[in-house]
């Protein structure tokens, strides 16, 4: 088993994610991205030939922009693949966990819906936090 990431937007969103991702946490050999719209490439022929390059023992975790969003639809097809999970709104909180996961084993429910959570609890509006300054932040 090998856990594959697929990381699709429309226009350079992946392409940016996924350089920020190496930039934090080091380059990965298992990533994949996917630019829509930028090549005047069918989109239905990229997801195509991202879903058939894997193994069947293969976890795929693709994450996408918008869950309205055309890239998020031709990859919808696909979460009923087996070991294949499908996340939209993706942020680089909820890459970056899933990323990190210890590989040796295919993740369970319980714990992706765990790092989604705490993906979700990264996503604050600044202004209502208030932090008190410690003389001893230097």
């Amino acid at each position: 088993m090998k856990r594959q990431i697929v990381i699709a937007s429309h226009g350079k969103l992946a392409a940016g994610m996924a350089h920020t991702l190496a930039f934090i946490s080091g380059e990965h050999d298992n990533i994949q991205i996917m630019t829509a719209y930028t090549d005047n490439q069918p989109i239905e022929e990229q997801v195509t030939k991202i879903m058939t390059s894997f193994s069947t023992e293969d976890e795929v975790l693709i994450f996408t922009d918008l869950l309205a969003g055309s890239v998020n639809q031709k990859f919808f097809p696909y979460h009923t693949r087996e070991h294949t999970h499908l996340f939209t709104g993706m942020n680089l909180p909820l890459i970056m966990a899933l990323v990190m996961e210890p590989d040796q084993n295919y993740l369970t429910t319980d714990r992706i819906h765990t790092l989604v959570q705490e993906a979700k609890d990264q996503l604050a509006y600044v202004n209502d936090i208030s932090v008190e300054a410690d003389d001893d932040d230097e």
